[in-house]
């Protein structure tokens, strides 16, 4: 296997391995503030953050994506928007929509 393709393999294992630290810890907040309503602000807080965190976490993996499997990463004002755009069409021949 391509060299360049085995190490974004490795990387996008790695964020997928993030993923799940980030989603356990968003549970377990979530869990606490169902448990403890007189702090249930600092939890919800806690949830909110992991929230940011997921989507960074597969923010990285679709930058990840486009600039070595599609080719081409957006730029300008809305790069973030046209990112998920770009992830939702389905490349034929290169890659299934995400």
């Amino acid at each position: 296997m391509n060299t360049i393709y085995q190490e974004l393999i490795e990387r996008i294992r790695g964020e997928l391995a993030d993923l799940e630290i980030i989603i356990g810890r968003g549970q377990k907040s979530w869990e606490q503030a169902q448990k403890m309503p007189d702090s249930q602000d600092a939890y919800l807080d806690s949830v909110a953050l992991n929230l940011h965190s997921f989507y960074s976490a597969l923010e990285r993996l679709f930058e990840l994506i486009s600039r070595h499997i599609d080719g081409f990463f957006p730029k300008g004002n809305t790069w973030h928007h046209d990112l998920l755009i770009q992830m939702a069409d389905d490349l034929v021949d290169v890659r299934p929509a995400l």
